[in-house]
């Protein structure tokens, strides 16, 4: 691939903690057998785990999982189907009880049962279905490198995007206490710039990494055909540019180019994402028009 990411140790997926109950439950729903996945392939996070789980042929079972508390129930003919992972038969919010059960208390989305043994963490469910498959070090190293700025990317998707759309929503479709650290005016000049240079370092290493390719850009990042690294880094360039407001065009063309072909010809799994994500930063970029418009808040600036 011709550039080497320094990265962490590689994982397994995160397993979450068994909670009484946990088994039981996944049993009743007959959940706790094969591949089982809860998630809003609409959502940044999702998407990675869906575009992997299609891109391996695995048989799974998709189970809906929504921004609010809502309590399992069937999907019903005439339901939104841009709110709906596609071939889900249920349907239950993040901040359910139910959720919460099978995720061992964490609620978090996606997560991926496996015989009833249930992970968490996107990045880390890819890297262990890339692990399983012997993907190539060319492949693990770009998921890892996903893995390694994941915190840091979302951390600046909450800060100057989602959390002024979550305050607008009185956090109706989140867990408050997730989100008021962020915003304009409650992180630090130092903290910000700090975050964006390791938005730069992330985003300049793709760069290279397309830089590099013997193919040229082509839309996928290893070779000449999707592999579990496009899965991985699927959502970076539309949650920075969509969410974060970031420039990423003309910070870095080879990336912006690349996901413009990708999204042109979206690959199974991803395509909610791709149509659906958008509006959602519509309205982020809604909340936030003000305050990047008179240059208070614009990540721009740190470019």
């Amino acid at each position: 691939m011709g550039c080497t990411f320094s990265s962490t140790t590689k994982s397994e997926g995160v397993k979450v903690e068994v909670l009484p109950g946990q088994r039981a439950a996944l049993t009743k729903y007959e959940w706790d057998k094969g591949y089982v996945c809860f998630a809003l392939t609409a959502s940044e996070t999702s998407v990675k785990v869906a575009v992997a789980l299609n891109l391996l042929n695995v048989d799974t079972t998709w189970v809906t999982t929504s921004f609010d508390d809502k309590d399992l129930e069937d999907v019903t003919e005439g339901t939104d189907p841009n709110t709906i992972t596609p071939g889900s038969k249920h349907i239950m919010g993040v901040k359910s009880d139910l959720f919460k059960l099978i995720t061992g208390g964490v609620s978090l989305m996606p997560a991926l049962a496996i015989d009833g043994t249930v992970y968490v963490e996107s990045e880390a469910i890819v890297m262990m279905l890339a692990e399983n498959a012997n993907a190539p070090d060319a492949v693990t190293d770009l998921i890892q490198l996903s893995m390694n700025y994941n915190s840091v990317l979302l951390e600046a998707g909450k800060h100057w995007g989602w959390s002024a759309m979550h305050a607008y929503n009185n956090y109706a479709m989140v867990h408050k206490k997730n989100y008021t650290q962020y915003g304009s005016g409650n992180k630090t000049e130092t903290w910000e710039i700090e975050t964006t240079d390791s938005i730069k370092e992330f985003f300049s290493k793709l760069e290279d990494v397309l830089k590099a390719k013997p193919e040229g850009v082509n839309g996928f990042y290893v070779g000449d055909s999707l592999t579990l690294a496009d899965a991985a880094l699927f959502n970076w360039v539309l949650s920075m540019e969509g969410v974060a407001g970031l420039d990423v065009k003309e910070h870095y063309p080879n990336v912006y180019k690349n996901w413009e072909i990708t999204k042109a010809a979206p690959p199974a799994g991803s395509e909610p994402f791709v149509y659906g994500f958008p509006t959602f930063c519509e309205y982020i970029s809604q909340a936030n028009d003000h305050a990047r418009q008179d240059g208070s808040f614009n990540i721009n600036s740190y470019w």
